[in-house]
């Protein structure tokens, strides 16, 4: 028989030590082979070999709300109404936190608007989803950031309201958020195009290992006075 037919199991120790790795980014071939020969493991450690997996969506706000395409007008569908639409639970930015970044590109005297002070203009929601999957394809969590603006005339008149937002739909391995955002920032208006970001810290933890990692996801999204949109950037 082959080698690999008296292969053992790893200890306790070259699991932890493979898990440590797996956390502070040295993880190498031989620390991933060893988390996914074990399927307990593999369904609930991130997979480091994964390309970034990022979605956005938007959709435009009507005067009464309503959120409907923003290529006809049209009415969405409920599934793309929850696809652009922050949650209930999702969280609103807090206004003592929010660092007001310089104007982009083309400026009218930038102000920090503020929303009892907007009329005309169009409304628009945008949302960015990072997906971290494990190395069975198991969802470990979802971060969703989300950010309400007011275009027109060629300007980002205004931001409205913005949130963020962690979903586990697999509940497959435990996520310790903390409460604070490590970032939260929006660029003066009004001006050409403009910038919302907001970063999270996030440990992964696993039953009997404890937490094996400390994610830091984040996500920009870049809008344009003529209501496009952008992912502006995205990471861990």
């Amino acid at each position: 028989m082959g080698p690999a037919a008296h292969a053992a199991t790893p200890t306790d120790a070259q699991i932890s030590a493979a898990l440590k790795r797996h956390g502070d980014g040295t993880w190498t071939q031989a620390d991933v082979a060893l988390i996914r020969s074990i399927p307990s493991l593999a369904a609930v450690v991130e997979d480091v070999t994964r390309p970034a997996e990022v979605t956005s969506a938007s959709a435009v706000l009507t005067a009464g709300g309503q959120a409907v395409s923003a290529t006809d007008g049209s009415a969405l569908t409920a599934k793309q109404l929850a696809d652009v639409m922050p949650p209930a639970d999702a969280v609103p930015s807090n206004p003592a936190e929010v660092v007001t970044t310089a104007a982009e590109g083309d400026t009218a005297a930038a102000t920090t608007s503020s929303l009892t002070g907007i009329t005309g203009g169009s409304w628009k929601m945008t949302h960015i989803t990072h997906t971290h999957r494990s190395y069975s394809g198991a969802i470990i969590f979802k971060y969703h950031t989300y950010a309400k603006f007011n275009y027109g005339g060629g300007k980002v008149r205004a931001w409205g309201e913005r949130y963020d937002d962690f979903t586990d739909e697999d509940l497959v391995a435990q996520v310790k958020v903390t409460p604070k955002r490590l970032v939260d920032t929006k660029s003066a208006t009004p001006a050409s195009s403009g910038s919302s970001m907001m970063k999270r810290e996030v440990d992964l933890c696993i039953f009997k290992y404890g937490c094996y990692a400390t994610l830091h996801p984040w996500a920009q999204v870049k809008v344009w006075g003529n209501g496009k949109t952008a992912i502006g950037g995205s990471g861990v």
